[in-house]
């Protein structure tokens, strides 16, 4: 099977955007598209796969992938969007992957692009509750209603409180200030913390991912780089049992998968950016990806073991909650991130980006390599 590599990630300034879906992706894929072009002349773009979550609602624009082939000038082309809610981006990542492994593609650009901020927040609520099960929504339950529940098992079963949940959210504000595209760059103390308006106890404004927009792109091709795919793994789970006792198991199925694809173990990973649309869903996933024993996340977080300057650095970018979740964005700016760690750390080999799509209902597993 053919080796894929990754080329030159771009990430927007994650925030708010007065333009079009269709004009930030111009800019970020066209980035990424001038800087291939300058380095393989002549190289040519196989396939194009945009993915974006809902720009029919968000910003009434539609028909967006050939928009991109032509507004980049690119002619003919194999091109498509994918969209599975919030793991939008890592699945179009994936689909990449696997058509430059098939061998009929040697190149493609993929670019995931957000704009939310101009749906009302009630709107915009309904709009990502969509992805619940009609059961759950029939309870009038909500997204932050279900992460809420997580985390309120979480912190009963093993004993943690406010404060955990507390240094959680320092640790990702902490790094976005660090990150130059990062939405949220705040200095968050335990006064401001415990202020805070609750939106479903005990998940809070510092606990939730801002409503973002952004766009990130990247190339995926068998050219040759600094970076390639070393294992890809997705998994399912019913509507209405995708969690089970402070676990994902369409995320276990993600990480066995990828684990074996890429031929590691978990002791392997050195740097990793995991889906916290809500902070406790970080910890959910170190336990499920197998980087942190059941139960002794938070405590890890509390050792600071998980801080961008020790043995395994969790979300460096600041993560969904400070650098922010453009949804269809977000999967491909992880993977950019981990590129970009490598380049400023090129000690580590082996990375890793976890993304969720819905409550936890089809989620995917990115291992990177840093063959530099």
């Amino acid at each position: 099977m053919k080796e894929v590599f990754l080329h030159y990630p771009t990430i927007s300034k994650f925030g708010k955007h007065s333009i079009s879906v269709l004009e930030l992706s111009l800019n970020t894929s066209g980035q990424t598209l001038n800087d291939f072009q300058s380095q393989f002349k002549n190289a040519s773009i196989d396939f194009i796969i945009f993915t974006s979550f809902c720009p029919e609602v968000y910003t009434n624009e539609f028909h967006i992938p050939n928009r991109i082939a032509e507004g980049l000038r690119i002619g003919n082309v194999f091109c498509i969007r994918t969209e599975t809610a919030s793991s939008s981006g890592n699945s179009a990542i994936h689909l990449a992957s696997r058509l430059v492994q098939s061998g009929r593609f040697e190149t493609g650009l993929v670019v995931g692009t957000e704009i939310m901020s101009g749906l009302e927040r009630d709107k915009s609520n309904q709009l990502l509750a969509s992805v619940l099960s009609d059961e759950q929504r029939k309870l009038g339950m909500s997204m932050a209603q279900g992460g809420a529940l997580v985390a309120q098992r979480y912190l009963h079963d093993y004993g943690y409180g406010l404060e955990d949940l507390y240094l959680l959210s320092k640790k990702a504000h902490d790094n976005g200030l660090k990150n130059p595209v990062a939405h949220i760059q705040k200095e968050l103390s335990w006064e401001i913390y415990k202020s805070q308006p609750i939106f479903a106890s005990p998940l809070g404004l510092y606990d939730i991912s801002p409503l973002s927009d952004g766009s990130a792109s990247l190339i995926v091709s068998s050219k040759p780089s600094p970076v390639k795919i070393r294992g890809l793994g997705h998994g399912t789970a019913n509507m209405n049992s995708s969690v089970v006792d402070c676990s994902f198991p369409a995320s276990k199925k993600a990480f066995k998968m990828a684990y074996e694809n890429a031929e590691l173990m978990p002791k392997d990973i050195e740097v990793a950016e995991l889906h916290d649309a809500f902070t406790i869903f970080e910890i959910i996933g170190m336990e499920d990806a197998g980087l942190a024993e059941k139960g002794k996340g938070l405590q890890m977080v509390r050792d600071c073991i998980t801080q961008i300057d020790n043995r395994l650095p969790i979300n460096p970018s600041g993560g969904l909650k400070s650098r922010g979740h453009p949804i269809g964005a977000s999967g491909i700016a992880q993977v950019c991130e981990i590129m970009k760690y490598f380049e400023k750390n090129p000690s580590q080999k082996i990375g890793m980006t976890h993304s969720i799509g819905g409550l936890a209902t089809n989620n995917f597993v990115t291992i990177l390599e840093n063959c530099s």
